[in-house]
């Protein structure tokens, strides 16, 4: 689904250059959980960013089903956007809408008619389990609510890849348990291919089929679930069977 190939992406700063990332390169099959791990400043969200076609690397491929996505422009690369759906840390929710309305935005950026529209978001936050809350404000709903109003709005355009940052972060552990079962079932009902930033290696390791760990922009580990074996590779950067 996925192969990065030598990505690096370098900040400028007035303490002098950041190597937010140094020429990753890991691949993510279809339909994978992957865990995307490493301390706070370790290239975490740089890394996300790239792959959500958000920030451009200075160097390095992403090949999306075989296209180079950083060689895509204009009407082709809005298409391409469109199969991925993030879920950003702070949820991004917009305050002056309802749950619903704000499921309905991507749609209502790509033209569709406003019931069809509300239509399609309402399936989705059917799918997450907040049928019931699509009338309430950001201001009314929990902090596990707004997490899945944000993973309703990520999959309303019937993306093929999921990327999320940091899902679970600021919730309880209960919550953010039954958050990750939400993804592992989306997941597992839909084949979508989801990526999971986090630095809560032991909670969200659970649902992962893999993980890649990052420190200081490098690559340096790769492994399968904590339950199936530990997190390591004989090579840095080799992908593992599990």
């Amino acid at each position: 689904m996925i192969s990065v190939r030598g990505l690096s992406k370098t900040f400028h700063t007035s303490q002098g250059p950041v190597h937010a990332l140094d020429n990753v390169t890991f691949s993510v099959k279809s339909g994978e959980v992957l865990g995307i791990y490493g301390p706070s400043g370790a290239g975490k969200t740089t890394l996300l960013r790239c792959l959500a076609l958000l920030e451009t690397p200075d160097s390095g491929e992403i090949l999306f089903k075989g296209t180079n996505v950083l060689e895509v422009s204009g009407e082709d690369l809005r298409r391409l956007r469109m199969k991925i759906g993030v879920v950003f840390q702070g949820y991004n929710l917009l305050f002056s809408r309802t749950a619903l309305r704000n499921v309905m935005l991507p749609l209502e950026i790509q033209g569709y008619h406003k019931q069809a529209a509300a239509e399609l978001a309402s399936t989705a936050l059917d799918m997450v389990g907040l049928s019931h809350r699509k009338g309430f404000m950001p201001t009314h709903l929990s902090g596990g609510e707004k997490q899945r109003v944000a993973i309703a709005r990520a999959l309303v355009t019937q993306p093929e890849v999921l990327i999320l940052d940091e899902p679970t972060s600021a919730l309880d552990k209960r919550t953010a348990e039954s958050i990750l079962e939400l993804i592992q079932g989306i997941n597992q009902s839909t084949g979508i291919t989801v990526l999971i930033v986090t630095h809560q290696t032991e909670l969200v390791g659970a649902i992962c089929n893999r993980h890649i760990y990052i420190n200081n922009g490098v690559l340096s580990e790769l492994g399968c679930s904590p339950d199936r074996t530990l997190l390591a590779a004989p090579t840095v950067g080799e992908s593992v069977s599990c």
